[in-house]
């Protein structure tokens, strides 16, 4: 008699657990890896803010721009496609000297893109394994990669390090 009991409540059980476990609210906008790239001086290593940058990405569907010519920003992230195993961005330096010649970076990642499974109300997500790095250096002196492994935590993994000039001018872009 107890077993009778006992089944009910155990398959009312498991349908509430199955039916929470296709709950995926939470995991929609955090579904793949997003590099978080930091600007630093080339000169010091330090952290610096650049003035008006718009980053599109190359060969992007229509032409999207990752981020509008700000004032300042320090870091940003920069997507990658799952679908594909490379990414490139070009850099599109808005301040008034720059812009007038027409000066612009791209910056390129050669990568393996890794499906992981994270949970099972999330599913699978994806990690990035860089193999290669490309830049221009027209302003951007170089791009090191603080951990090829690019996951779902919210760390800085690119780092850029662009020419920076001193209070007489030496050493920066033109």
């Amino acid at each position: 008699m107890g077993r009778k009991i006992a089944t009910p409540v155990v398959a009312a059980l498991l349908a509430l657990a199955a039916a929470t476990g296709c709950n995926t609210s939470g995991c929609l906008d955090n579904q793949s890896a997003l590099p978080l790239a930091e600007f630093r001086s080339s000169a010091t290593g330090a952290a610096i803010a650049v003035d008006s940058l718009e980053v599109v990405g190359v060969d992007a569907p229509d032409g999207d721009v990752l981020s509008e010519a700000t004032p300042s920003k320090t870091q940003l992230y920069l997507p990658m496609r799952s679908t594909k195993n490379n990414t490139a961005w070009r850099l599109i330096y808005r301040q008034k000297h720059l812009e007038q010649a027409g000066i612009e970076d791209v910056v390129s990642f050669d990568y393996e893109s890794i499906p992981y499974f994270a949970s099972e109300e999330c599913g699978a997500t994806y990690r990035y394994r860089v193999t290669h790095v490309d830049y221009t250096t027209n302003v951007v002196d170089r791009v090191v990669m603080a951990d090829s492994l690019i996951t779902n935590v919210d760390q800085v993994s690119i780092l850029i390090y662009f020419r920076t000039g001193g209070p007489d001018g030496e050493g920066g872009e033109e």
